[in-house]
């Protein structure tokens, strides 16, 4: 283990953070400037956490070392300590600002930001502060793509080996590259990531004036920001139903849906390389399953709507927020049939595409299970005959499906002992269980106490730092959460 690695590189991604902190304070400024009171401590939830980041980042950075040697191990590490220093950092302003008096609640509610998985402690939001709303969607948007590969892109010559660094944060079973070298892959993905939070910003904005809804700019920015990290923080009791407005539902759907394919993907279609996007296995999978549920439920739920347009409406919002675990909510698919709410927590666990910035297994490790089951199945026929599991026409190579099968023993342990854990609480069961499975696949809203129109205040401080637990592994896809855990990660050799 390379120390001075890990310092430098936790201290240069916490200068980062610190930095962008400023962004809300600016906001708080200009509400006060125009009249709106933000309230007494709220110049300084943001300068006190910004300021400490820096300089704390800077001390860090003092330990470089001659030779930055960033291996897989270093990588793990410097992901899981700077997303749990992220969260720690992060929920100062909530409890600076009183806005959240418990730290371990504002612990909860960043830790859910970052990871972008929207489940909340909040039983009130439209009485908050303005700037401590706008920080709580910019969170979804900065955990979105991750500040690791933010670091990357703009200072591409500061990592010894960017690739294990990626490699750690970017979802799925495989880091993938558009280009030869990692930073201008991550420029790139960072460039179409940017690319479409603008303009979902420009046409909720524009759009809603011809509609006649008329959002406010405000609203227009922290719903793309939530939209774009798929996190679904809204600055509304009622989430998006608070709008009353179908242009702007089905624009949220169009961009849920587009943020839970893989970027890289978005970039092909710029380039007009359609055979690319529409040969992509994994892309076919997951507007396949999108669309399917999307027919299951509304035939399931149709009875309990005057009109099956608002039936549509409704299905498409909630399988599109829970894929792409976005989690912004228009119904309350708690009320829904036994059938739909089944098939809204498999949906929990399938996800979104491979380098998109949506949580759970992942639609490709789906994909790739089924041909191996497939396959196992025909060896078990014809144990002579050679079946290879392929995926886009390439072989998937043995450590792959190593990787892929140690991610699913470890993803269940994780979900069983989280489960037992909040059992302690005395929670009926599916309370239980659905929380475990929407932040540990970073979707929001579960079922029962924890439904869309609930929150997760109820719970313990232990049984908070499970969750929390749960969302940084469920983001970072457990491992550089669990080697953490592991002494011999910690040995220098």
């Amino acid at each position: 283990m390379s120390y001075r690695s890990v310092f430098y590189v936790v201290g240069k991604i916490l200068v980062i953070l610190g930095t962008l902190l400023f962004l809300p304070f600016f906001v708080a400024v200009y509400y006060n400037y125009h009249g709106f009171n933000e309230g007494p401590f709220i110049y300084q939830s943001f300068l006190i956490p910004s300021f400490s980041l820096i300089i704390f980042g800077y001390i860090l950075q003092l330990f470089k070392p001659k030779k930055i040697s960033i291996y897989a191990r270093e990588g793990f590490v410097i992901c899981g300590i700077s997303w749990f220093l992220m969260s720690i950092f992060g929920a100062m302003p909530f409890y600076l600002s009183h806005c959240i008096p418990n730290f371990m609640d504002a612990f909860f509610e960043t830790a859910s930001g970052f990871t972008t998985t929207g489940s909340s402690i909040l039983k009130q939001i439209e009485g908050l502060p303005k700037s401590i709303l706008f920080w709580r969607s910019f969170t979804h948007w900065i955990g979105g793509m991750g500040i690791l590969t933010f670091m990357i892109a703009v200072l591409p010559r500061s990592q010894g080996n960017s690739m294990n660094v990626m490699k750690a944060e970017v979802p799925g079973p495989k880091a993938s590259k558009v280009r030869a070298k990692i930073s201008q892959s991550a420029q790139i993905l960072y460039i179409v990531y940017i690319a479409l939070t603008l303009l979902e910003m420009a046409v909720l904005f524009f759009g809603s004036r011809i509609s006649g809804d008329r959002l406010r700019l405000y609203d227009c920015v922290v719903n793309a920001f939530s939209n774009a990290g798929t996190g679904g923080f809204a600055v509304l009791n009622n989430s998006i139903l608070g709008y009353h407005s179908k242009f702007v539902e089905w624009t949220i759907i169009v961009f849920m849906f587009l943020f839970g394919t893989n970027l890289n993907l978005i970039y092909f279609l710029l380039l007009k390389n359609f055979k690319s996007v529409f040969r992509d296995e994994e892309f076919r999978a997951y507007v396949l399953i999108n669309v399917s549920s999307v027919a299951l439920i509304t035939l399931n739920i149709m009875k309990m709507y005057n009109h099956i347009g608002d039936a549509i409406r409704d299905s498409f919002f909630v399988v599109n927020a829970t894929m792409s675990t976005t989690g912004f909510g228009t119904a309350d698919f708690d009320k829904w049939p036994t059938f739909s709410k089944m098939l809204v927590i498999m949906l929990m666990f399938v996800g979104g595409c491979v380098g998109s910035t949506g949580g759970g297994i992942k639609v490709s490790r789906i994909v790739v299970y089924f041909k191996q089951t497939v396959r196992d199945f025909k060896q078990m026929l014809h144990p002579n005959h050679l079946v290879k599991v392929k995926m886009n026409g390439r072989r998937v190579d043995g450590e792959i499906m190593k990787g892929l099968s140690s991610y699913l023993v470890a993803f269940i342990l994780t979900m069983i002992v989280s489960m037992l854990l909040l059992s302690f609480n005395g929670f009926d069961m599916t309370t239980t269980a659905s929380a475990v499975i929407t932040c540990l696949n970073n979707v929001g809203p579960g079922l029962e106490l924890v439904g869309p129109t609930q929150n997760f205040a109820l719970f313990s401080n232990f049984s908070k730092l499970v969750l929390i637990f749960d969302m940084l592994a469920g983001r970072l896809e457990l491992f550089p959460i669990l080697l953490l855990l592991f002494p011999k990660t910690w040995k220098k050799s």
